[in-house]
């Protein structure tokens, strides 16, 4: 925890430092894909965030520019974008490449996973970004923690979902390794990009869809267009996102430019989480309020079967890839779930507000 609060002072200490910058030219001109379009909530809160504390932190000698989601490269292609000299950066939710790179999901989020709070410290003091960090490595790539939403809403959906039973046939928007646990509860998974999202439960293209937290989903306005608000959020408790590059690209980096990116990549997640959760609380409160919609709590026989299915599906990759000469998704694996269940087994101390209803 001392390590965490370390981390947070310094990072904190990067919005402290003087908005100007010197006007001399940028010695590194970064192009940096995103996921999401450009003035959006998600935008303001990463891509901005990230463009100007750069500028910031390296006083103008690096400057990033950013693009949102289809200018560079389509929602799911950050990576690809990377690999083939498209953009310099990608911003992404790693669960995008959960078919090619199982391991992402537990960075982005995995059913069933660690809540916010431990992940958080898991990422930040017990080692978590430096497995992340070692993975990446190992693929020719550097990927740094730069960002997270905490817990998102498991579905804004047109049916009441909140029983096993439930599940049969529910045609439900999701993404990552949660299609592979809900297909097995009996759900009838199906991924689109983002922006489709709305329009696709707007027209019940599908019964239900998850997508981001309250603040987001309130934002693009789900609860308009759909009556039940399902919680929690089991299938992505905490869900952060990195900035991708090459490893050839960091590695020719000056050390002290690689800390200070490192430094405003933790500012970015931790301001970025800040954010999300109090404007999450205030979503929360305006949706039990609103006489249109109806908030369902999932029984805890589907919380459960959730977490066990997480946890099965993770074991399915750990021994596939490991029949590939590929021991990352272990090693990963090994860490996360030993901090998720000593942080079960011994946080009981701690004060939570919230209502134990």
């Amino acid at each position: 925890m001392r390590t965490a609060l370390k981390t947070l002072s310094v990072a904190t200490a990067v919005l402290c430092l003087s908005a100007g910058v010197a006007s001399a030219d940028a010695k590194y001109n970064l192009k940096m894909t995103t996921t999401t379009p450009e003035g959006t909530v998600t935008w303001k809160m990463f891509a901005e965030d990230i463009e100007n504390k750069i500028a910031i932190a390296t006083n103008g000698e690096m400057k990033i520019k950013a693009y949102g989601s289809g200018a560079l490269a389509g929602l799911f292609e950050g990576h690809k974008a990377v690999a083939d000299g498209r953009a310099d950066l990608a911003h992404q939710y790693p669960a995008f490449e959960i078919n090619q790179s199982p391991a992402s999901a537990f960075i982005s989020a995995i059913p069933g996973g660690m809540g916010s709070d431990a992940k958080m410290m898991w990422v930040l003091a017990g080692g978590g970004k430096q497995l992340w960090a070692g993975y990446r490595n190992s693929q020719g790539l550097m990927g740094l923690i730069c960002g997270a939403i905490g817990a998102e809403i498991f579905a804004h959906s047109h049916k009441k979902i909140q029983k096993l039973a439930d599940l049969k046939g529910f045609k439900y928007r999701t993404a990552g390794a949660n299609t592979q646990v809900m297909r097995k509860l009996g759900a009838r998974p199906t991924l689109v990009p983002g922006p489709e999202v709305f329009t696709l439960l707007e027209r019940k293209g599908v019964d239900g869809a998850e997508y981001l937290d309250p603040y987001g989903n309130n934002s693009l306005g789900f609860a308009k267009i759909a009556k039940y608000i399902i919680i929690p959020g089991m299938h992505a408790p905490s869900a952060l996102y990195e900035l991708l590059m090459k490893k050839s690209m960091w590695d020719k980096l000056p050390k002290n430019i690689q800390k200070q990116m490192e430094v405003v990549c933790d500012s970015v997640l931790i301001n970025s989480y800040a954010v999300s959760l109090v404007n999450n609380v205030k979503a929360m409160k305006e949706f039990a309020a609103s006489k249109k919609n109806e908030i369902v709590t999932l029984d805890q026989e589907v919380q459960e079967a959730i977490r066990a299915g997480g946890r099965a599906w993770a074991a399915e990759k750990i021994a596939s890839e490991a029949k590939k000469g590929n021991m990352w998704m272990g090693k990963l694996a090994e860490s996360y779930y030993a901090f998720q269940d000593d942080w079960k087994n011994n946080s009981s101390y701690q004060v939570l507000d919230a209502d134990s209803k």
